[in-house]
């Protein structure tokens, strides 16, 4: 918990208390990750990532309850509509299911998972409890494939988004250095098999990849850290053809 500033403390302790009223004895556990445990969180910009597994679908009145509580909590801490939270089913974690709910933006809607096991390996390398067992406790293993198959979902969100000229999303600025940014964590946890910040696989891919790369990459750091940059679509879409070779690559 030294990793966590008291801001965020008093925020997730808040969170917490509103799950646990709302939910009583179907939340099992909520976990903390993220930029804030992983000594990378810009409080201008980054968001609050949590993880709350539940024992089942929470119900629409449970839900209403729940988007109630969270408005009144955030007209009294800003920090509140910072958090991104997920809440996923505790049988099915790991596993793509169309149950569950989002916190995202101020907002709580319903929302699937796609059973993502990078979230959780960044969980289990550098999370935090905020309550609940371990989260170790709570999965099944993560295995080789699971992780390559992720990673493959990954590159095909950025891929659709960088590439749909109707997409809204690709237009924004600080959407182009996330998906730089995220190419570069996507190619270090193909390499390395582990999860690691966005600014450190940022470095990792300025000393490691082909230097063409590495324009494209500084003005994702530097967009990243509120600088004006370029970042031409053309070069996102090359930078994605690029990690596409790099994971069809035999091991």
């Amino acid at each position: 918990m030294d990793r966590v500033p008291s801001y965020a403390l008093h925020t997730l302790a808040t969170l917490a208390s509103i799950l646990e009223a709302v939910l009583g004895s179907d939340l099992v556990g909520l976990y903390l990750y993220g930029s804030l445990t992983q000594r990378a969180f810009d409080p201008a910009r980054s968001d609050i990532d949590c993880l709350a597994v539940v024992r089942g679908h929470p119900t629409p009145p449970a839900c209403a309850r729940l988007r109630r509580r969270l408005m009144r909590a955030a007209s009294s801490d800003r920090w509140i509509s910072r958090v991104q939270m997920q809440i996923l089913l505790e049988q099915r974690l790991l596993r793509a299911d169309r149950r569950g709910a989002r916190y995202q933006f101020g907002t709580l809607r319903p929302s699937g998972s796609d059973g993502n096991p990078l979230v959780w390996m960044n969980v289990l390398a550098s999370g935090v409890t905020i309550t609940g067992p371990r989260p170790a406790t709570l999965l099944p293993p993560i295995t080789r494939d699971m992780v390559d198959a992720a990673l493959r979902r990954e590159l095909e969100y950025l891929r659709t988004e960088i590439s749909d000229p109707a997409s809204p999303w690709r237009r924004r600025q600080f959407y182009r250095a996330y998906a730089v940014l995220t190419l570069c964590r996507i190619l270090y946890t193909s390499r390395a098999r582990k999860v690691i910040s966005k600014p450190r696989a940022a470095g990792w891919a300025l000393r490691t990849l082909p230097i063409r790369w590495h324009p494209l990459i500084r003005a994702a750091i530097a967009s990243d850290r509120g600088r004006k940059a370029s970042m031409a679509l053309a070069d996102i879409a090359r930078l994605i053809a690029f990690a596409d070779e790099r994971l069809s690559a035999p091991a």
